[in-house]
């Protein structure tokens, strides 16, 4: 059986049109003369510019103007050209005097650079072989095609946004071009930008059957790899170990796996959120309006990727916040433990409110509900522990990363005798480890952490900050400032 006829040339244009878009957008955003500059521009640029990509679709749609790529495209180089206009007029030397007259760059060995050209022959190789999976097109994730995919489909074919509603909604309508549902109840009104980065690659490929669409998916693996390296070499960690964490990260059988099946979220929430973590702490080193908007923009991605995204999105503007308040520790920790209280008491006296834009807020004894984010059964579930360590240190999904972090943490531990304020990027990571383990072991997801149905996934998004916090926090500063 023939393979669908595809633009290989429109593809191509789908994939680049974007990213040279986000890549002006970075290169607005992060100051000239730093470190790591470059691979952090082209890997954060790729996530701006997708994002770029279904803002454009969405207006196009708003005008009603029929989807074509030739119409989306145009409005998307509109925009690159504005940012590029934009980057041309205002593209002054804005390096902080800090970085200017810091020390010189890091100098590597010839050993040292033969290593880390060992390290890129992998990484390339290794991504090599999954294009060869992508080629091969095994069968789709369950995932994308019962939740995600299948929107894209439906836009590509209808040439416009059609609505999707829960299925009781669907079966008030009687009239077949009326709105479209799917089979998962609570699927159709899921956040809409991975369908749309999905449908924009579709439009340029002029196919939405193809295993060349999942390239995208691969690329987003290749871009995090990037940004976290370029990232550690901002925070002036040694060139060598930056390329490690860059091969630990890219190397992980479970972010491969993810860079392979086309139509999840889980890998682009991953890669938002992390680089809105690791912008967090850099603009807590030193502030700057271009990484503060890093960081919101990473926020607002967060949300429209996935219903963990909203919450993972309020991380990151509750983190800047913190830092624009700039309050003492003993005021934080005053709030943190009457925010802990204030939960308990809901917990226990239970609260029922509707909250605007956000949807029913109930706590109480039996169960938790923040808008569509729905936990129930409050009881401690000990079975979790076995399965989740398997799933850490025993399983092939992390190779030896989390002998990797304990060790970190027990790095940190050794040295808490020059303890001081904790950032923001730690109380991040310790904050959503105290949500999983509430999630997994106190409420009725539990079973998801047993069956593995969601546990993986779920610590995948906080991945790539983690290997920034090992490598950054574990490198001594003597290190890091040679």
């Amino acid at each position: 059986m023939s393979e669908p006829a595809i633009s290989i040339s429109g593809l191509a244009l789908a994939i680049l049109l974007p990213w040279l878009a986000g890549i002006s957008g970075a290169l607005l955003l992060i100051p000239k003369g730093i470190p790591g500059r470059i691979p952090v521009v082209a890997g954060m640029g790729y996530f701006l510019g997708a994002w770029f990509s279904t803002l454009a679709i969405r207006g196009v749609d708003a005008l009603g103007i029929p989807l074509s790529f030739a119409m989306v495209a145009t409005v998307l180089a509109g925009f690159g050209l504005v940012l590029v206009l934009a980057l041309a007029l205002f593209a002054v030397d804005r390096t902080p005097r800090q970085v200017q007259h810091s020390t010189p760059e890091d100098s590597v060995s010839i050993t040292g650079k033969l290593l880390i050209a060992l390290l890129f022959l992998l990484m390339g190789w290794r991504y090599f072989t999954i294009l060869g999976i992508v080629i091969e097109q095994p069968l789709f994730g369950w995932d994308a095609m019962m939740n995600w995919a299948p929107k894209a489909v439906v836009w590509f074919h209808q040439g416009e946004l059609t609505e999707f509603v829960n299925p009781s909604t669907w079966l008030q309508h009687g009239n077949a071009a009326e709105p479209y549902t799917l089979g998962n109840p609570p699927a159709s009104e899921y956040p809409e930008m991975v369908p749309l980065i999905f449908l924009w690659h579709m439009l340029g490929a002029g196919t939405w059957d193809h295993p060349l669409l999942q390239l995208p998916w691969l690329l987003a693996g290749l871009s995090t790899g990037l940004a976290l390296y370029g990232f550690l070499r901002m925070r002036r960690v040694p060139t060598l170990l930056s390329a490690g964490a860059c091969y630990l990260l890219l190397s992980l059988p479970f972010l491969n796996i993810h860079a392979v099946i086309a139509g999840y979220a889980d890998l682009w929430l991953a890669s938002a959120f992390s680089i809105g973590a690791i912008a967090l702490h850099l603009r807590e080193q030193q502030p700057a309006p271009g990484v503060t908007l890093i960081v919101l923009l990473m926020a607002l991605i967060c949300i429209q990727l996935k219903n963990p995204g909203i919450i993972l999105g309020l991380i990151l503007l509750l983190g800047t916040i913190r830092q624009w308040l700039k309050l003492s520790w003993k005021t934080e920790s005053v709030i943190i433990l009457a925010g802990a209280g204030l939960v308990a008491y809901c917990v226990i006296m239970g609260v029922r409110v509707e909250v605007p834009g956000l949807g029913l807020v109930n706590v109480g004894t039996a169960g938790f509900q923040l808008g569509r984010f729905v936990v129930y059964d409050f009881q401690f579930h000990p079975e979790v522990t076995t399965p989740v360590l398997r799933s850490l240190y025993s399983m092939g999904n992390w190779n030896l990363l989390w002998y990797l972090v304990t060790a970190g943490i027990l790095w940190r531990l050794r040295n808490a005798i020059h303890w001081r304020r904790p950032g923001t990027l730690g109380l991040i990571l310790t904050g959503i480890f105290v949500f999983y383990f509430v999630v997994f072991f106190v409420s009725s997801y539990h079973y998801h952490a047993i069956t593995y149905i969601t546990l993986n996934r779920a610590i995948l998004y906080v991945i790539p900050a983690l290997l920034f916090w090992v490598f950054t926090f574990c490198t001594p500063e003597e290190v890091r400032d040679s």
